[in-house]
């Protein structure tokens, strides 16, 4: 039964991640550059997050003060992985299939949101995922019925397509001087 738990949490988790990749941005090599670009980018907001909680040790015990400046880290980090792209925007632009389709921000937003989307499945889940493989399987106290497992492989997969919901919103925000609001909402979502 572990078996089945470990892969039926696997496909929950990831599933819905990898066919959105596997159906849109797998086709075109420039969407996969930019896509694993943002994870790179994602991993270095994960890396200072770490830094500031190490270096600041009373912040250790305060739960939602990381959880803060871990939000505001990757906020920052979302927007100079945005400049980088508004920096390299006409270059991306002529080796785009469709270089003049006004589609290729909405592309290039969506590709990076998967970005972030799946390196922060493959972080957060991979060790809880691995111990599902091992004997017993811990049920959640207020629902008796359901694993532990199983409820964090669905909670991994929507807050990993809700990054390509926070992406395309914060790029939209950034463009557009005017919809600043959009900012602020991926930030307070978040």
């Amino acid at each position: 039964m572990t078996l089945l738990s470990f892969f039926g949490c696997a496909l929950a988790a990831y599933g819905p991640i990898v066919s959105v990749f596997l159906l849109t941005i797998a086709r075109d090599a420039q969407l996969v550059i930019l896509s694993m670009t943002s994870a790179f980018f994602w991993l270095v907001a994960l890396l200072l997050t770490s830094v500031f909680w190490y270096v600041i040790p009373p912040a250790r015990s305060l739960h939602p003060v990381t959880l803060l400046y871990g939000v505001l880290l990757q906020e920052l980090i979302r927007w100079a992985y945005f400049k980088m792209i508004e920096r390299a925007e006409k270059g991306l632009h002529t080796t785009a299939k469709q270089p003049t389709s006004r589609l290729n921000r909405t592309s290039f937003a969506f590709a990076s949101g998967l970005g972030f989307g799946l390196i922060y499945a493959l972080t957060t889940y991979v060790t809880l995922l691995s111990q599902s493989s091992g004997p017993g399987t811990p049920m959640a106290p207020s629902c008796p019925t359901v694993s532990l497992f199983f409820l964090s492989a669905i909670m991994t997969a929507i807050i990993s397509l809700t990054h390509i919901f926070w992406m395309m919103v914060a790029f939209d925000g950034y463009f557009e001087p005017v919809a600043i609001w959009r900012i602020g909402y991926v930030v307070l979502s978040h």
